[in-house]
């Protein structure tokens, strides 16, 4: 094989990817434009939306009842949880009101022992 041969072929190869690259660009920005200039026409289309007037939120209803507490969990762990719980439900509620009804503990499939150990072995190196 002589360089000549070798060095056409690069070219060639070389010359057909920019030029399908170019094309498949070309495609796209049509595509944006046939599609894209749809979206944009119709959104042109409509008019501004109206502010909307929310009414005050209404006053806080009475306390909800006091948790059902499991036999596992005391009863300054239920409170405690149920104070969190109000912190951040108030701040995201915006005059919502939440209850707490029960507390479970949640049960893992795996004890603490095997979660060390399973952490230990899929650590990366």
């Amino acid at each position: 094989m002589d360089w000549t041969t070798a060095l056409g072929t690069v070219l060639t190869g070389l010359v057909v990817v920019f030029i399908a690259l170019i094309l498949l660009i070309l495609i796209l920005v049509l595509f944006r434009n046939i599609f894209g200039g749809l979206s944009h026409k119709e959104e042109a289309a409509k008019p501004a939306p109206k502010p909307v007037h929310r009414p005050a939120p209404p006053a806080p209803a009475k306390p909800a009842a006091a948790p059902v507490v499991t036999s596992d969990i005391d009863g300054e762990v239920a409170a405690a949880i149920t104070a969190a719980l109000a912190v951040i439900l108030s701040e995201e509620g915006a005059g919502k009101t939440y209850a707490v009804r029960s507390i479970k503990r949640v049960r893992t499939g795996r004890s603490a022992w095997g979660a060390a150990g399973l952490s230990e072995n899929v650590r990366p190196f």
